[in-house]
């Protein structure tokens, strides 16, 4: 069997993802995603995956309206899949205790305010 891409296995985590976010920083969701999904990537990866993902979601209902009829039902049963497999995973997923995050944010706030003290001119 072929080894699938992160960015596919990111896809399929996408809701997940979003979830994770609204709730931790993306140091946390990548830290989930390694515990919990084998799924290992930097925050920098993961924010560019997300921007990928969601800029493919917005162009991809002008992709549909400029294909034949013929198409529409293959991209629309596709994203039906899509969805579907999405689901699973989120439903397997609500059931698994999500660690607290580690931070409020007030320590959060510190800790952002010392890292930018101790950056050099070069980090800036």
């Amino acid at each position: 069997m072929a080894k699938r891409t992160k960015f596919s296995r990111f896809r399929d985590l996408y809701e997940v993802i979003e979830e994770l976010a609204v709730s931790y920083t993306y140091e946390g969701v990548v830290e989930i995603l390694a515990e919990r999904h084998d799924l290992v990537l930097t925050t920098g990866t993961l924010t560019n995956y997300l921007y990928r993902y969601r800029k493919e979601s917005k162009q991809l209902p002008a992709v549909i309206d400029n294909f034949g009829d013929e198409n529409k039902s293959s991209i629309e049963q596709n994203k039906v899949e899509q969805v579907a497999r999405d689901q699973d995973t989120v439903t397997n997923t609500e059931n698994a205790e999500l660690p607290k995050p580690k931070m409020n944010a007030d320590e959060a706030l510190a800790r952002f305010k010392e890292r930018q003290q101790n950056k050099s001119l070069f980090d800036r």
